[in-house]
């Protein structure tokens, strides 16, 4: 390098704020450089997502390897990208001098510092920008370099100065736009401060205070954060319920992220309301903060009403949360976008829509965190699930329907006789199936129904050699059933198990199928439309009371395995029959055919079960109809000699 006389040197010493400004303004290019070969980088995403595709896909090299594995592959290539760019980041910040001089020469910007001698070439100058008290040269590899106008004699000459930058470098200096001046490596600590702050402003706000819109940190990345925090809390409830040999069910995240979106909706719809120009963000932050407060709140009032087993405690506080967050949520708008009088309207119509399009568009909640039944299965089991879902499944199950129909015998006239029809409803858990087998064993031995039953169940293991359980088949069944039965004297009955919604919907299901849930009314309807006349119906299921009143008459015993607001108990994957079905079928009917004796000991054996388990009594509910009585009674002296011993209950896993 030439001698440069020593008048000619520019002698620079940076405060720790320029060093942090030179370093935002770098990384604000650096950023707008990226978001600028997004296309690039999509086309890229597709082309890798392809080849990753045909690899991991069918005829491909890696075909039959876990898919979770593609996962990981992702993951980590998003993860070596991050690391990237803050390493990039790091350089930057790593690459400002806090002492330094320049001087000007023909070809380029002579410059010595503690990091070392060189000459930065005027073709190596991207742009100049001017600030109200400092240029930034910024150079090729996003160094920046900072010229404080305090380093010149006056502001004449800093900007003479300037003048003959541009002319060397033939580049014209622009003004600088605002950055933030947060260095690289504290940006991620002060994410975080301020997703903790606004985290006791959603507090806030679900408290009404008045000043909580004050606190509000306003931001791109603090949407995420929150939105990133509250599927955080979903899947740790999920978590806590399923344990540790579950599995992350990724197809949950569209059903939990709709209400975001609904959010955001709301923030866009009230923030147009405004009188001044508002931000999205700040409606979109002073919704989404008070919801994920109070549902943290409902999540932890939930576990408490699991561990008391009290739906209708945990019912109660869902209505409170929802009323409560929906009031905090219009008082949040209404003071984050000082919105007066006229105009607070439209926050209280956005979080009406926020609230209820959700539940107007049956989005339910889904887990992100599931049973994994795939570890406890076998290999047989595994493959009776991708058997359910074949297409020659569904072409076999009319014939299936009709073998079992076509095996019920016409009652023989002028003597008394019951026909059964098992019903198990839910295909994911075996409980449901093993009781419908063993009541209809039991009742080959006990009640001489041979040939005058049908079993309906939905489970992966018997699709090929049973009539699924479905409206259709029960529909058809109960009116086969009343064609060949003597229906003045013949009796029916009805066993139901699986499981039951708090609205009384009695669920029939079998992934990947759902065929509709039975309701009290269309089971009636489907009785009367039969002609059966007699009737012993018995419901096991959730809140299977709410079937008790809507199927009782005066020729109809029906009986119910919890009260229409409770909960029955026992139906676990591994059990052999559930809390009721062991009491009322395993153990009192071997001793009586008494249908109304056996519920009674049955109701008593549950009730003490429940109290030992320390469990919420399900209180099962009967209701007998006058002219059923003298039929069972008729039904009781002419059913023949039970056909083996059953008086030993054998061993349950239940």
């Amino acid at each position: 390098m030439d001698e440069i006389s020593s008048t000619d040197w520019l002698d620079i010493d940076t405060t720790d704020n320029e060093m942090v400004s030179a370093c935002a303004s770098s990384t604000a290019r650096l950023q707008q450089t990226t978001r600028t070969r997004q296309w690039k980088l999509i086309a890229l995403w597709v082309l890798l997502g392809g080849l990753l595709g045909w690899a991991f896909g069918d005829g491909g090299p890696f075909a039959g390897v876990n898919s979770a594995a593609l996962g990981v592959l992702a993951l980590s290539i998003g993860a070596i990208q991050m690391f990237a760019f803050r390493k990039q980041l790091q350089r930057i910040a790593a690459g400002i001098p806090k002492h330094y001089r320049i001087a000007m020469r023909p070809d380029g910007l002579a410059s010595e510092s503690e990091l070392g001698t060189g000459l930065l070439a005027w073709s190596a100058l991207e742009a100049i920008e001017r600030r109200h008290d400092a240029a930034l040269l910024h150079y090729k590899g996003f160094r920046t370099l900072w010229v404080p106008e305090r380093c010149f004699a006056d502001a004449t000459a800093f900007a003479a100065w300037l003048a003959q930058i541009e002319q060397l470098s033939g580049k014209q200096a622009s003004v600088a736009p605002a950055t933030p001046e947060v260095l690289p490596e504290r940006r991620g600590l002060l994410a975080l401060r301020d997703l903790l702050s606004n985290l006791q402003v959603g507090l806030r706000f679900a408290l009404f205070r008045v000043s909580a819109a004050q606190h509000l940190r306003v931001s791109g990345l603090q949407i995420v954060l929150v939105v990133v925090t509250g599927l955080c809390l979903e899947l740790a409830f999920d978590f806590a319920n399923v344990g540790l040999d579950g599995q992350f069910y990724g197809y949950a995240l569209p059903y939990q992220l709709f209400t975001v979106l609904c959010a955001l909706t709301c923030a866009w719809a009230v923030s147009n309301c405004a009188p001044q120009p508002a931000r999205i963000s700040t409606a979109a932050l002073a919704i989404l903060t008070p919801m994920l407060v109070l549902r943290a709140l409902f999540l932890g009032m939930t576990l408490l009403a699991d561990w008391m087993d009290a739906d209708s405690f945990a019912a109660i506080a869902g209505l409170f949360v929802l009323f409560w967050g929906a009031l905090a949520t219009i008082v949040a708008l209404v003071r984050s976008l000082d919105l007066p009088a006229d105009q607070r309207m439209g926050a209280v119509l956005g979080v009406v829509f926020l609230m209820v399009a959700p539940v107007q568009l049956d989005i339910g909640r889904a887990r992100l965190w599931n049973p994994d039944y795939s570890d406890e299965a076998s290999a047989g089991e595994r493959s009776d699930w991708n058997k359910a879902a074949t297409e020659a499944v569904l072409y076999a199950q009319p014939a299936l329907l009709d073998k079992s129909l076509n095996a019920i015998s016409k009652g023989k006239p002028g003597v008394p006789e019951l026909y059964l029809l098992a019903l198990g409803g839910y295909g994911s858990q075996d409980v449901f199936k093993r009781e419908v087998e063993s009541v209809d064993k039991l009742f080959t031995e006990r009640f001489g129904t041979q040939g005058h039953s049908v079993v309906l169940v939905n489970n992966p293991a018997t699709v090929e050699t049973q009539a699924m359980a479905t409206t259709i088949a029960l529909q058809r069944a109960l009116t086969e059933i009343g064609r060949k039965m003597n229906r003045e004297e013949d009796v029916l009955f009805l066993f139901m198990t699986s499981h039951g919604a708090a609205d009384h919907r009695f669920s029939l299901e079998l992934w990947p199928y759902k065929f509709g849930e039975l309701t009290p009314q269309s089971l009636r309807t489907a009785l009367d439309t039969a002609g059966i006349r007699n009737r012993v119906i018995v419901v096991s299921a959730c809140y299977s009371g709410g079937f008790v009143q809507p199927l009782a008459d005066e020729h109809t015993l029906v009986m119910s395995a919890s009260r229409a607001d409770r909960n029955s108990h026992g139906c676990s994957h591994e059990a052999d029959w559930t809390f009721f079905g062991k009491a009322y079928f395993d153990e009192a009917l071997r001793e009586t055919r008494s249908f109304t004796r056996a519920f009674e000991t049955a109701r008593a054996s549950v009730a003490a079960r429940e109290k030992e388990e320390g469990l919420m009594a399900s209180e099962p509910q009967i209701a007998e109809g006058a002219g059923i009585r003298p039929v069972l009674e008729a039904l009781d002296r002419a059913l023949p000699p039970p056909t083996s011993a059953t008086n030993t209950a054998p061993e349950s896993r239940s």
